[in-house]
């Protein structure tokens, strides 16, 4: 028995709070209910029992039903049977609904997931359809984990709940205490700039796919950004080197800062010059008319149709958005016409987009690191991390992490193993570090150092499923496998939803001699990723 023969996995519900409208309302009630009408006020909310629908996936030969509160998923096999079944409880709807809301289900472990269906607006009431990313045969179905950074632009907390006061206002409780003028932040008392980044904490993404477009600073949790301070203190911004002429769901703010009014303001054109955050809507003529006063500008009924067209969108193929790039002449073509969800990335370098401004020496890392975390600069971006280390020797495991794995991913092994080792020396105890180190010494025959690491690993995190399964292929492979059977019992108690844990369980299964278990594990693999072929071939091996 050797490791070549076992499918390695590598690292690579409870219910939903929603907090109570705040008690602004109580003293702000034109406010208040004006916000809970825009989007942002509905960013989250919980879908009743009542809703419904269908949709045939053909990509993935899938067909999914929204009822009773859950989504269902299944497929038809040769005679005519459901099979490869899956449902899961919707407990949110994520989006306002002004263009979209996907179905979101939170784990039984708290983990929430996007689910493949999305409702989508239109003119005709609206329609089900795939959820962004999910247009393809390849699709995460029920596994696709929505980030902590995901959430925080939805959320007003970690804890799903819609935007609220706070996130323009800052904390209210020194003003529900004591209220008055100089109790809680008024955005309209900051510079232009701290202005416009209170939105830009949200709306401000170069690209949502196919490229890092940005990194948040170290020292930063996720929801750690207080309107006023610097946005660059928080996060720093990446694009490619040439901006992209496709609009992307979430371009407001990119948009909006390339635009010739933003930039010829010299920055004093702010979010709200147009518009009002307590009010659904936008008075677009008026707005254009208050910088604009040329005979043209002044006769114009409709200055938007022109200059700020709507668009679909590159990344959500099946939503129509405002064009913030405020273009002088409108796009060839037709902006609004159907096309495919992109699978292309993005090769070559990135550079800095936001915040404006001289760098500082550490931010030669968040730079080089957008390089190499996607693969869109690899080779330059492998020697720009190397240098950013050697001048600024930082102590943070996250950038030895980056050249470990990017070095890895360029083949220099060698390479890769110092930068495991020195991101290892930084942070002893990282359960995803060790299991990183011990993953590359065992695939360069090292099994005896690589087991030792793995069970600090799961010393560290006895729930990390790639430690879990990776020392069952070691153990496994030794013969040992009823030790190898336990510990991926305990990969898939921890994560129920990994389809390898299942396909490792079915090796374990055939090499201990129990065919209908390895059967069992085969077809769990393959009705939670029904386009597994490395289960399929394994399943149809046995027979």
């Amino acid at each position: 028995m050797n490791v070549g023969s076992w499918w390695v996995f590598v690292c690579g519900s409870g219910a939903i709070l929603l907090g109570a409208v705040p008690p602004c309302r109580l003293c702000h009630p034109d406010k208040a209910r004006g916000f809970a009408q825009t989007g942002m006020g509905r960013s989250i909310s919980v879908p009743g029992t009542d809703i419904s629908g269908a949709y045939y996936h053909r990509g993935s030969n899938r067909h999914y039903r929204v009822a009773n509160g859950t989504l269902r998923r299944h497929q038809i096999d040769a005679q005519g049977r459901e099979v490869n079944i899956e449902e899961k409880a919707i407990d949110l709807f994520l989006g306002s609904g002004n263009h979209a809301k996907t179905l979101v289900h939170r784990s039984s472990d708290g983990r929430l997931l996007e689910l493949p269906l999305t409702w989508y607006a239109s003119d005709k009431g609206g329609y089900w359809a795939m959820s962004p990313g999910y247009d393809r045969p390849d699709h995460l179905d029920f596994r696709r984990e929505i980030t902590a950074e995901c959430v925080f632009c939805h959320s007003a907390s970690p804890t799903p709940t819609p935007i609220d006061c706070s996130r323009c206002h800052g904390s209210t409780a020194a003003h529900l205490e004591k209220p008055g003028k100089g109790s809680i932040l008024n955005p309209a008392n900051l510079d232009p700039a701290r202005q416009v980044e209170i939105c830009l904490q949200c709306h401000l993404e170069t690209a949502s796919s196919g490229l890092t477009d940005s990194i948040r600073r170290i020292n930063r949790d996720v929801f750690s950004f207080r309107p006023g301070e610097p946005l660059g203190g928080y996060k720093l911004y990446f694009d490619r080197a040439a901006p992209s002429p496709d609009m992307d769901i979430n371009h407001a703010g990119y948009g909006f800062l390339q635009s010739p009014c933003y930039r010829k303001s010299e920055g004093r054109l702010t979010c709200t010059t147009c518009h009002n955050p307590h009010r659904r809507g936008v008075d677009h003529r008026a707005s254009c008319r208050g910088c604009h006063h040329t005979t043209h500008a002044q006769e114009a009924t409709d200055c938007v149709s022109c200059h700020m067209p709507r668009r679909r969108t590159r990344d959500a193929i099946h939503v129509v958005m405002t064009d913030h790039r405020v273009t002088r002449h409108p796009p060839l073509g037709d902006p609004l016409a159907l096309r495919r969800e992109p699978t292309e990335r993005y090769s070559g370098p990135l550079v800095r987009f936001y915040p404006p401004g001289p760098a500082s020496p550490e931010d030669a890392l968040y730079l080089a690191s957008a390089q190499v975390r996607e693969d869109n600069n690899l080779i330059e971006g492998i020697e720009m991390l190397r240098r950013a280390i050697r001048t600024l020797k930082p102590r943070d495991s996250v950038w030895y992490w980056d050249l470990a794995e990017a070095s890895r991913r360029g083949g220099d092994m060698a390479g890769a193993q110092r930068a495991y080792r020195d991101a290892l020396s930084r942070g002893p105890d990282s359960a995803k570090i060790l299991t990183g180190l011990a993953d590359l010494l065992l695939r360069q025959d090292n099994s005896e150092e690589a087991e030792k690491l793995l069970r600090r690993a799961i010393k560290a995190d006895p729930r990390f499923p790639a430690a879990l399964n990776t020392l069952a292929i070691i153990r496994g492979s030794k013969g040992r496998i009823e030790e190898a059977l336990r510990l991926l019992k305990a990969s898939a108690q921890a994560r129920k939803d990994l389809p390898a844990t299942w396909i490792n369980l079915g090796v374990a299964y055939e090499h201990a001699g129990d065919r209908q278990a390895a059967e069992e594990s085969y077809r769990e693999a393959i009705r939670l990723q029904p386009d597994s072929s490395e289960a399929r071939r394994r399943l149809s091996a046995l027979h």
